[in-house]
C-alpha cells in the first residue's frame, strides 16, 4: 500500500495520533455500514449484521487522514437526514444502541473542531423523526455535556446568522425560521425534562428561564402537548429570535404554561412582567 500523503503539517499533527486506532478490518466494516446507512431506504437487515461482526457507527471509513476524524453516525447519519425528514434517523438510532453505541465515548474522542460529536449536528436536524432519535439517546443516559453540544451550537448558529443576514430568524413571521426554531425548542424542552440534564447544566436552566416558571419541566417529554407563540414585535434591533419571547401553551386548555425570554433582550422583558 502507498503511503498517505499529507495535505498538509496541520492535518499530519492532528490526524497521526489517532492512527492505528481501527485497524483495516474494521475500517472496512466501517465502509459497508456507512454505504448501507446511506441508502434509502437503508437495509436494517444488513446493518444489523455488520453491527455483530463490530462496525461502528462512531467509527471512521478510511485509516488515514481528516476523515479519519469523522464518525458514522454524525458526519452521515444524522447530518444528511434532513433533506429526508430524518425518516430512518430513529430507526438507526435504536439499532446502533442495541449494539453499545455510547455518543459520549468514541474510540476517536470529539475535539470540537475537526472531530465533532453527533449532538452538533442534530442542531441541523430540527423535526418529529430527530426529536423522537434524540429521546433514545436521552433513555440511554446522553450526558449534560453532550447534550450541550447540541443547544449551544444551535443557539450560536441563530445568534450568528441573525446578526449576518438582514430579516433571518424570524420565528414569528418567517414560516422557514417558525418551523425550524419551533422544533429547536421543543428538543431543547425535551433534554431539560430529563433530571441529569438540567442539574448539571446551569446554563441550560438561565437560557430556559427556570426562574420565570413553576410549570414541571417533565412534562415536556410529552412535545406534541404543547403550542409554541413567538414574539418579535419588541426585538430592539428589528425582528429576530434573539430578544424575542416564547409563550409554550397546553393544547388541551390554551393555558401558557412557560415562558422564555430569549437571550438578554428577551430576559429583560420578561422580568418586566
Amino acid at each position: 500500500m502507498a503511503e498517505y500523503q499529507y495535505s498538509n503539517q496541520y492535518e499530519r499533527e492532528e490526524t497521526q495520533k489517532y492512527e492505528g486506532i481501527y485497524t483495516p478490518e474494521e475500517i472496512e466494516l466501517n465502509q459497508k455500514l456507512q454505504q448501507l446507512c446511506s441508502h434509502e431506504p437503508p437495509d436494517l437487515v444488513a446493518i444489523e449484521a455488520l453491527l455483530k461482526q463490530g462496525a461502528d457507527p462512531l467509527g471512521p471509513t478510511v485509516l488515514y487522514g481528516w476523515d479519519l476524524l469523522e464518525h458514522i453516525y454524525g458526519d452521515t447519519v444524522v447530518c444528511d437526514s434532513q433533506d429526508s425528514n430524518s425518516i430512518y434517523l430513529p430507526q438507526l438510532t435504536e439499532l446502533f444502541l442495541k449494539y453499545g453505541m455510547d455518543v459520549g465515548k468514541p474510540r476517536i474522542p470529539y475535539d470540537n473542531s475537526n472531530s465533532i460529536s453527533p449532538l452538533w449536528h442534530f442542531a441541523h436536524t430540527t423535526n418529529e423523526n430527530a426529536i423522537f432519535a434524540l429521546k433514545m439517546l436521552l433513555d440511554y443516559g446522553l450526558s449534560a455535556d453532550d447534550f450541550a453540544d447540541f443547544w449551544d451550537h444551535a443557539m450560536t448558529d441563530y445568534s450568528v446568522l441573525g446578526s449576518c443576514i438582514i430579516g433571518c430568524c424570524d420565528p414569528q413571521n418567517d414560516e422557514f425560521w417558525n418551523y425550524s426554531c419551533t422544533w429547536t425548542f421543543k428538543m431543547l424542552l425535551l433534554g431539560a425534562s430529563y433530571d441529569h440534564i438540567l442539574d448539571n447544566d446551569e446554563g441550560l436552566r438561565e437560557f430556559i428561564c427556570c426562574d420565570f416558571n413553576d410549570y414541571d419541566v417533565h412534562n415536556f417529554r410529552n412535545w406534541d402537548d404543547y403550542e409554541y407563540y413567538f414574539d418579535t414585535s419588541f426585538c430592539p434591533h428589528g425582528p429576530h429570535l434573539f430578544g424575542s419571547s416564547l409563550q409554550i401553551t397546553l393544547k388541551e386548555t390554551g393555558k401558557i404554561v412557560w415562558k422564555i425570554g430569549i437571550g438578554k433582550e428577551g430576559r429583560k422583558l420578561l422580568a418586566k412582567e
